[in-house]
């Protein structure tokens, strides 16, 4: 069963997996935040209440649990995507503008997951590139 189930998923939907955990404990970590906030969220609750930011990590966080097991999941990896460009740049700008303290290490770490989310998407493409009803093999290169 489960090797049946890892050769469903392969290596893109374990990915999504992957992207899962990290949104949903993200979400909860700015719904738990505790008072006083870091500058970092003080300054992202400015933006917007941390409870918008927490539905938007957990948004993405179901739409890579759902596409983890399907066929086609540009969708997925464009939302995972573009979640960590946003905070990356956020946190980029925040520096810059002198508002957060230490900004540029939030922005490397966002923007580095972002890259390593679209090289895993294969760049995200545009139109499936693979076989309809199966995903790449666990050993596919």
């Amino acid at each position: 069963m489960t090797e049946r189930l890892a050769s469903r998923i392969g290596r893109r939907g374990a990915a999504l997996l992957f992207f899962t955990l990290l949104d949903t404990v993200y979400c909860i970590g700015l719904l738990t935040a505790p008072e006083p906030l870091v500058p970092f969220y003080a300054w992202m609750a400015e933006i917007a209440p941390l409870g918008v930011w927490a539905v938007g990590w957990g948004g993405v966080g179901l739409v890579c649990l759902v596409y983890a097991f399907r066929t086609y999941d540009t969708m997925a990896f464009m939302a995972a995507v573009a979640l960590k460009v946003a905070w990356g740049m956020l946190s980029l700008f925040g520096w810059l503008a002198g508002q957060v303290d230490r900004g540029y290490v939030s922005a490397v770490i966002w923007l580095g997951f972002a890259a390593f989310v679209f090289l895993i998407a294969g760049g995200i493409p545009a139109a499936p590139t693979r076989p309809a009803g199966r995903r790449w093999a666990w050993t596919r290169s």
